[in-house]
């Protein structure tokens, strides 16, 4: 199966400077006969770009959301009013609707979906969520979750927490979902922001598929990593020896992830807004 990756919205700008960055990811991905949004940043942008890209967002009918961040789901809503919301399709995991928050230096911030459940519902768009760990949603397409946290310094980070279950309580983002797509070359992951740990959920990958990485693609959340979790993180992507480690919004500058890049050698490749990556 053919797969190609379109960055539609991404923190850092490419060599397109006809489009524009912001602080999100959204990713339009065609996988064979199908087409999907895979995340809608943080405002209408990715529409924006996407129409400057030549492609025609109120013909798309999938979206998938990677966790209920708004720098993910923050452009729903404009999707919506593009689209009409009718005979549209919307596949998230339990526990994405629930109020999310971070603690930041200046308090407590609000940090997720800037629209509720129901308001979805009476938009006609037809909701999915997906409650298997992993799950064909497209033929070759899989929506994974279920990551067990084994890495050590992969842990529950405390600042952030959720509303659930009538009490608030600190996030382990139970519901973010990543996608696997199978190739010729080998699996293809797409990564939202790796809340529950980049190689924590590269083992879950391997566990269940037991064929190989060719690529991951997408937010790692090394932004806040100090330079052991890189380390370690730089030596578990040596290790699996895979090709191509294309990691963006969440990971962190060129210059905070420098030894990495460095190591990686010609497997890393930065994604900025923009950028096309395709596979076999």
């Amino acid at each position: 199966m053919k797969v190609s990756i379109t960055t539609l919205v991404e923190d850092s700008l490419g060599e397109n400077r006809q489009l524009n960055a912001e602080h999100g990811l959204s990713f339009y991905i065609e996988a064979g006969e199908e087409s999907f949004l895979f995340d809608t940043g943080s405002t209408n942008l990715f529409l924006k770009n996407a129409e400057t890209l030549g492609l025609h967002p109120e013909t798309f009918k999938s979206v998938i959301i990677s966790h209920g961040h708004y720098d993910h789901s923050g452009g729903y809503t404009a999707f919506l009013e593009c689209t009409g919301g009718q005979e549209t399709h919307l596949f998230v995991r339990p526990g994405f609707f629930d109020g999310k928050y971070g603690f930041k230096a200046g308090g407590m911030a609000f940090l997720g979906n800037p629209f509720s459940k129901g308001e979805i519902e009476q938009a006609g768009v037809v909701i999915h969520e997906i409650e298997e760990e992993v799950s064909e949603i497209r033929p070759g397409v899989y929506s994974v979750t279920g990551f067990e946290r084994n890495t050590p310094l992969e842990t529950v980070n405390p600042r952030f927490v959720v509303d659930r279950n009538g009490e608030r309580q600190v996030d382990t983002f139970s519901d973010e979902q990543i996608l696997v797509m199978k190739t010729t070359q080998g699996l293809v992951v797409v990564l939202g922001c790796s809340h529950p740990g980049m190689i924590n959920i590269l083992e879950k990958v391997k566990t269940v598929f037991k064929e190989p990485i060719h690529a991951v693609i997408g937010g790692t959340h090394r932004v806040e990593a100090d330079a052991k979790r890189i380390q370690v993180t730089t030596d578990y992507l040596l290790k699996e020896k895979i090709p191509h480690v294309m990691i963006c919004h969440c990971s962190g500058t060129p210059d905070h992830l420098k030894e990495l890049i460095s190591q990686l050698g010609d497997a890393y490749r930065p994604i900025h807004t923009g950028s096309v990556v395709s596979f076999q």
